[in-house]
């Protein structure tokens, strides 16, 4: 279970730092964010789609986490 912590805590951790990242991605022009996605490596989600699927991951652990405990 000390591992299982860990884990969720290092994607919190995860989480707010793609939560960073998009917001300065944000910030950049439409030039600048075609130039950063085309050096990106192939199929790479953009900040945004990253940013979501990271928190959609966490809601999800932290639902299982509290149904587990509830049970």
């Amino acid at each position: 279970m000390i591992e299982l912590k860990d884990f969720i805590y290092e994607l919190q951790q995860y989480a707010g730092q793609t939560h960073v990242l998009k917001d300065h991605y944000d910030k950049l022009s439409a030039e600048e964010k075609k130039l950063v996605m085309d050096l990106a490596p192939n199929d790479h989600a953009t900040p945004e789609e990253l940013f979501k699927q990271v928190f959609l991951w966490v809601e999800s652990v932290q639902k299982q986490l509290v149904a587990d405990d509830e049970s």
